[in-house]
């Protein structure tokens, strides 16, 4: 299967070979030996470039979740050593990129022994229910009954803008008046779904807010469209406090919209004791706060 993902992402066998240390005959065979094996045709080899076939489509929709989910179980596995076990965690973007690899470092006197690994709302939700990671973090608090949740750190979304935008701003940048300061960036990811709702409250709608092309998935990336001074832009206080703290980006107005962090896991796992020491870790941490509650 992963002979199979190299092979379909570059549209070439050859390619596939080189990025896996393999003779572009041993790929050629794999290959064929997995079409025999379902009685189907993975690749049309009729053109230059290799190009997946409907089974092949069907085929690569599924076989990275898969691999990744087998990945994730091996270091889960490899995690009970009796060396030093360690809960797998999984977190959505932002608590990966921005809080948790700090905040496992600072806890305690020594720090938390934790594997952590990035997934979206989704995966991280999936990944938990099935017990392929020991714990999840996600700024959504999961709804299913079989879950226990704690709310371990707080962030907020506020607007800010390079030094340069900020002087463009002719008015204290209210939520009624904030329309006039489209379009506005926002990264379309794991904060999307609550940034809208805090729009929704404010009457206004997130399609006619947000800029028309410029999509961008992450708040590293909207921090990095920020600097170039065109727009102005909600990201975390927590992945933009050094760079207002240097003069880079500035805070414009008032709109803010509160993120809270839930750490959550089957019912029959204890996470308190974790996350009483990462919310103490947080309330410690430059740009946040914390408050260890369970719900």
């Amino acid at each position: 299967m992963r002979i199979f993902l190299e092979a379909a992402h570059f549209g070439s066998f050859t390619h596939a070979a080189e990025r896996l240390g393999l003779t572009q005959s041993a790929v050629s065979v794999s290959i064929k030996k997995l079409e025999e094996k379902h009685g189907v045709s993975l690749f049309d080899r009729s053109g230059r470039r290799l190009m997946l076939t409907e089974a092949g489509q069907v085929l690569l929709s599924e076989a990275e979740r898969i691999l990744r989910d087998v990945d994730l179980t091996i270091r889960r596995v490899e995690s009970r050593r009796p060396a030093g076990q360690s809960s797998l965690v999984a977190c959505t973007g932002n608590a990966y990129d921005f809080w948790m690899p700090e905040l496992a470092a600072r806890a305690g006197s020594a720090p938390v022994d934790v594997d952590l690994v990035r997934g979206t709302v989704d995966e991280v939700t999936a990944w938990v229910m099935r017990g392929t990671a020991d714990v999840g973090v996600t700024s959504a608090m999961p709804s299913h009954p079989q879950f226990r949740q704690i709310h371990i750190f707080s962030d907020r979304l506020i607007l800010c803008a390079a030094p340069d935008r900020e002087r463009m701003v002719t008015e204290r940048v209210t939520w009624t008046n904030l329309p006039e300061q489209g379009p506005i960036l926002w990264e379309q990811g794991d904060l999307t779904p609550g940034l809208v709702a805090a729009l929704a409250t404010h009457r206004l709608e997130a399609s006619r807010l947000a800029h028309p092309t410029l999509k961008l998935s992450s708040s590293a990336a909207v921090t990095s469209a920020l600097k170039a001074g065109r727009h102005l832009g909600f990201v975390p206080e927590r992945a933009v406090g050094a760079q207002i703290a240097s003069g880079e980006l500035v805070r414009i107005g008032t709109p803010e919209i509160a993120v809270r962090y839930w750490m959550f896991a089957l019912r029959e796992r204890e996470i308190g004791p974790l996350a009483a020491r990462l919310a103490r870790a947080a309330s410690a941490a430059p740009y946040g706060a914390s408050q260890a509650e369970a719900d």
